[in-house]
């Protein structure tokens, strides 16, 4: 009896038994020795054909499928390259052998647990469960392709278990710790860098991302759209987009801050004078950019250089290390305890949602809470009738008239 439509077939070869499952149009190919096994493994393909876990074609090992996704997938260089360390670090030494149809959650999970442990990358030391939700992001999108494409049946990191992700460090100055830095600011040549980090929160990749053409002097806004980074790989990078389409802005800043970025401005003119030819603008795409903030030879603040201006102008105020990225939290500390609206705060620092502003930096929106909360109980006190006359004892009366 022929086999129905579907459910492949069985043959005799010189060195035992082959056959193959038909699955969307193509052939899935089997190899046995006895042409029982031959049966068990056609029935085995069937059952996985059934429940939609077959595919046809060239079975991937993860490493391949992952390298292949990479270069694919639509995504901004310091992306790239923090995609690129998570598969080459993490991902292809340990289960990168695994073929996608072999892929199962506890791989995921074994591999999650080597990096808690610090058994895997170079280090030597545990990796933070932020990392290990990064590493986790990029198999899951990669997977999802592979679905698409008929590559796997299922998605197996939609099932796998990962470390508790602990809540963003949201750790700010106090207003006076951020007065001090300020007053330790002035005069210095990054003065306007500082104030819009302190005021408005920029991020260290965009405000040294700025160019002249971004700044509105006469209407006092700031058109935050880019970003400079190092990019492991490639190198010092002008992106011409922010981290994520929220943080494409406008931002309205105070004349205090319009007058420091033209004191920057006229710094840059003198700069050109005093070094002549030496003087180099930095380029992108063969396009000077007219950067904001720059070295006195024209040169871009690198972000490691940024860093060392920032800790140098810490250590004037006395106050701890911390990263540049607390000036970011310290502006919507400081925006949220001045009564400015959650929404508008979020729009400054570039947010998509309110929301997610409210999760980041509840302290101080619990606060106001707190306050609105008692204002509201004052409602409930005795009240106190706008008239001399007592009305309980005498009742209002109306007058009619007789006409």
């Amino acid at each position: 009896m022929r086999n129905a439509k579907g459910e492949g077939s069985v043959s005799k070869t010189p060195t035992g038994y082959r056959g193959y499952v038909t699955v969307n149009g193509a052939r899935k190919y089997f190899t046995a020795k006895t042409k029982a096994e031959a049966g068990q493994k056609k029935r085995e393909l069937l059952n996985r054909k059934d429940k939609g876990t077959l595919v046809a074609g060239k079975d991937w090992t993860l490493a391949e499928w992952m390298r292949h996704w990479l270069s694919i997938a639509d995504l901004k260089p310091g992306v790239r390259a923090s995609y690129d360390w998570n598969i080459e670090a993490y991902i292809v030494p340990h289960i990168g052998a695994v073929k996608l149809s072999a892929l199962k959650a506890e791989h995921l999970e074994h591999l999650y647990a080597l990096m808690l442990a610090g058994e895997v990358g170079k280090t030597g030391k545990p990796l933070s469960p932020q990392t290990i939700t990064n590493v986790h992001a990029n198999i899951r999108a990669a997977l999802n392709v592979a679905v698409k494409r008929g590559r796997v049946g299922y998605n197996v990191a939609l099932h796998a278990i990962t470390p508790s992700k602990q809540k963003a460090e949201t750790a700010s100055f106090s207003e006076a710790d951020a007065r001090a830095i300020l007053q330790a600011a002035r005069g210095d040549r990054y003065e306007a860098r500082w104030n819009l980090g302190v005021m408005y929160g920029l991020r260290p990749a965009e405000v040294l991302g700025l160019s002249w053409s971004d700044i509105d002097m006469d209407k006092g806004v700031v058109h935050v759209h880019a970003q400079l980074q190092r990019v492991r790989g490639v190198g010092l990078t002008y992106l011409p987009q922010t981290k994520t389409k929220a943080g494409d802005r406008l931002i309205p800043v105070a004349p205090v801050v319009v007058e420091l970025l033209g004191k920057m401005r006229a710094q840059q003119m003198r700069d050109r004078i005093k070094h002549g030819d030496e003087y180099t603008e930095w380029e992108f795409d063969g396009k000077p950019l007219g950067l904001v903030f720059t070295q006195s030879n024209g040169r871009p603040i690198e972000p490691r250089l940024d860093s060392t201006h920032w800790k140098a102008l810490l250590e004037t105020t006395g106050l701890p290390h911390a990263r540049r990225y607390q000036l970011r939290h310290t502006a919507a500390t400081l925006l949220l305890d001045g009564g400015i609206d959650v929404v508008v705060v979020a729009a400054i620092l570039g947010h998509a949602k309110a929301s997610f502003t409210y999760d980041t930096y509840v302290h101080p929106l619990e606060v106001r809470k707190t306050e609105a909360g008692l204002m509201m109980g004052k409602l409930s006190a005795p009240y106190a009738a706008p008239y001399d006359r007592d009305t309980s004892e005498h009742p209002a009366t109306v007058e009619v008239s007789d006409r």
